[in-house]
């Protein structure tokens, strides 16, 4: 459950709000870690944790680095790594990046965890991996998408790819309290410097957590975060949006033979739940 509001704050205000995050997510990683939602019994057993079209869109990734942006503890890092990517994860949280370490050491794979912000990556990554990953839930809670995009640029070398599956800005706009029969627009959807600070009780895991706590999120359309990514000077290779999700995102949505769930058959019309995005370096600037 959860309640929220938008907040207007100074210019100054977003680091304060990223503080405030980053000692939610610490607290929600012990939560998550044992939830049924990550399942990380499951994978441990070999099951992966990327969504059914990431793999066909990335492709192959053997002997490829990859660096995964909000990393959280690292589940999608190592599904990756055990697809023989040479994988660094990158989070804020402290209690996520030794959580990433130990599921690191228990599934016997090779991995590199660094706990910083992702407007903080040091200089010595500049330019040295092929992949960029992002996966879902991460660039709701950053404040600046333009800057999002310009340091993820910085870490790719020449010809490397910049891969983004995440919800789709859509989602975010609407009301996510359970008794939700049906999309209800609350939320902004468009960008804005002011934060949206959430009042709220338990996580989207499966964990009977009764403890109130707050947080902050900024909305990004799609069309910024398109254009942030084409001004920070990558090639647009693909945009896709998909109608289904692996889990009820939202309190309303109805799993199918399938096992996806979508929107009720009862609702007229259609709404994407999810997207991605793939683009390059390219190998020399443009003449």
């Amino acid at each position: 459950m959860r309640t929220a509001r938008v907040t207007t704050m100074a210019p100054a205000e977003p680091e304060r709000c990223i503080g405030r995050n980053r000692e939610l997510w610490d607290h929600w990683t012990g939560f998550h870690v044992g939830s049924d939602h990550y399942d990380v019994k499951g994978f441990l057993e070999g099951r992966s944790s990327l969504e059914f079209f990431e793999e066909a869109e990335l492709g192959d990734v053997s002997g490829r680095s990859l660096i995964h942006l909000q990393c959280h503890f690292g589940l999608d890092t190592l599904s990756w790594a055990r697809r023989g990517a040479r994988v660094t994860g990158v989070d804020f949280s402290p209690e996520a990046i030794d959580q990433a370490g130990q599921l690191a050491q228990l599934a016997d794979l090779e991995a590199e965890f660094r706990c910083t912000e992702v407007y903080g990556l040091p200089a010595e990554l500049d330019g040295r991996f092929d992949i960029v990953y992002v996966s879902f839930g991460s660039v709701v809670w950053l404040p600046d998408i333009a800057r999002w995009a310009r340091a993820a640029t910085r870490l790719l070398a020449p010809g490397g790819i910049l891969y983004v599956a995440e919800y789709h800005p859509v989602v975010h706009t609407l009301d996510f309290d359970d008794a939700t029969r049906g999309p209800v627009v609350r939320y902004p959807y468009f960008d804005r410097a002011q934060p949206i600070a959430h009042e709220l009780r338990g996580t989207y895991t499966d964990s009977a957590d009764d403890v109130a706590e707050s947080g902050y999120t900024w909305a990004h359309s799609l069309g910024a975060i398109v254009t942030s990514v084409l001004d920070a000077g990558l090639r647009l290779d693909f945009l896709h949006e998909f109608g289904s999700v692996w889990f009820p995102v939202l309190p309303y949505l109805e799993r199918g033979e399938d096992g996806r769930y979508r929107l009720p058959r009862r609702i007229e019309g259609e709404l994407p739940l999810l997207f991605s995005l793939r683009a390059t370096l390219p190998e020399a600037p443009p003449s």
